[in-house]
């Protein structure tokens, strides 16, 4: 009798919104689709809790061959009302769902957790998930750029290995620098070279072409900081001290290259034969910060939901330790970093350290704002090769640049009529 009033005692001390251990329940959550949801997650989060399966909402449309748009995103998520919510925090501002009521509070989750502590996930990802210095999701893995180099090469030229936080400029300075001693580029690039300067270097100076912060009416070329940049990448580019050679870093011709992760998961099915290592990606000195868009899997539970302790073992599940070992192990990297900051090597060989250094800028998704990068691409392309081949002053591209992306930003904000 005494130890049925202790058991009778100790269940009522149980928290009432705890759901029972044998207890069946079915998640909902949008993604892709089942079979890439359970590939990534849901087969290793069922192996260790069987009650608790998790049924996708495919966000393809009907044909199969495209997703579905931001407000289409939204109206399924109103009808299914998934627990998980996940998708559309891509879609739409974290900031928004907060103040529409949207998400739960995982801060008592989290403090009461066993399986995760917040001083082990990377804080630059954690603090970047903040709304109001609350935590409203989590996300088990982030996205981040790595200035990536070969250290045979280095090795074999003496040259120093590159170190966290350089700046573009001294990247450019040490792609010359190993031109002018090995007689090969010292820099790969994937893409054409105007899009090194206006995308890649550009984001890491948190500089736009078009001011998205101010309603994106406006195009911003034709400034000092846009002409420095360009400027920079012209010089390595008439070193020849950058290659657009496909594959040039991966087969050896080229001593560094700045790439995301998924360059982890290409040089493990390459089977390069080079030792190689990688830091943080090229910075602003002023302002080190990263040009990756960082947490690429948050997750958060639906104020909605009948089913939010079990949603909370689902994220606290792919947030844990054993959950980074498991995916460090695979050695792929095919869904970015670890956040769980367990696992800092690929391998257990080559330091990822650098990768973790850099807080990514919180931006703010506006999918109204007209996107003229296409017209800009193709236009940039050709007026920059005409700078190279000297047929084109620096100032008369970016003048030039000023008034054709103007006029094409004004023609797409005009049919929207606005």
């Amino acid at each position: 009798m005494t130890w049925t009033l202790i058991c009778s005692v100790l269940l009522l001390m149980l928290p009432i919104h705890a759901e029972a251990a044998s207890e069946k329940v079915t998640l909902k959550v949008l993604d892709l689709s089942q079979d890439f949801f359970d590939k990534r997650f849901g087969n290793a989060f069922t192996a260790k809790y069987p009650n608790i399966q998790i049924k996708v909402i495919p966000i393809q449309k009907q044909n199969g061959t495209s997703l579905l748009s931001g407000d289409e995103i939204r109206k399924l998520e109103d009808k299914e009302k998934p627990d998980l919510l996940s998708e559309s925090l891509y879609t739409h501002s974290l900031d928004e769902y907060v103040a529409e009521g949207k998400l739960v509070d995982l801060g008592p989750y989290i403090s009461q957790s066993k399986s995760i502590k917040l001083a082990n996930l990377n804080q630059n990802i954690v603090n970047s998930m903040k709304v109001n210095g609350k935590l409203y999701t989590l996300s088990p893995t982030f996205m981040a750029k790595g200035l990536f180099y070969n250290k045979t090469l280095f090795d074999k030229y003496k040259i120093k290995y590159p170190k966290n936080e350089m700046s573009w400029a001294e990247v450019m300075e040490l792609a010359a620098e190993f031109k002018e001693k090995a007689g090969s580029p010292g820099f790969h690039y994937n893409h054409e070279l105007f899009s090194l300067a206006a995308i890649d270097i550009a984001r890491s100076y948190n500089l736009t072409y078009q001011d998205k912060s101010k309603g994106g009416k406006n195009i911003t070329f034709n400034t000092k900081e846009w002409k420095s940049i360009f400027d920079m990448v012209l010089k390595a580019a008439k070193k020849e001290a950058v290659t657009k050679e496909k594959d040039a870093f991966l087969a050896g011709n080229a001593a560094m290259t700045v790439q995301d992760t998924f360059l982890l998961r290409t040089i493990k099915l390459s089977n390069i034969k080079f030792e190689w290592g990688v830091v943080s990606e090229p910075v602003n000195p002023a302002r080190p910060i990263s040009s990756a868009y960082g947490a690429n899997h948050m997750f958060g539970i639906s104020t909605e939901s009948k089913h939010a302790d079990a949603a909370w073992k689902f994220i606290e599940f792919i947030n844990s330790e054993d959950f980074a070992k498991g995916y460090v192990k695979d050695g792929e990297f095919g869904d970015g970093l670890p956040t769980n900051e367990c696992c800092k090597k690929w391998g257990n060989k080559v330091d990822l350290s650098g990768l973790y250094r850099l807080a990514p800028v919180k931006e703010k998704y506006d999918s109204n704002i007209p996107d003229i990068w296409e017209f800009l691409s193709k236009e940039g392309n050709s007026a920059f090769k005409s700078v190279l081949k000297g047929t084109q002053s620096l100032d008369s591209m970016l003048a030039s640049l000023q008034k054709k992306a103007q006029a094409e930003l004004d023609k797409a904000w005009a049919k929207k009529g606005k």
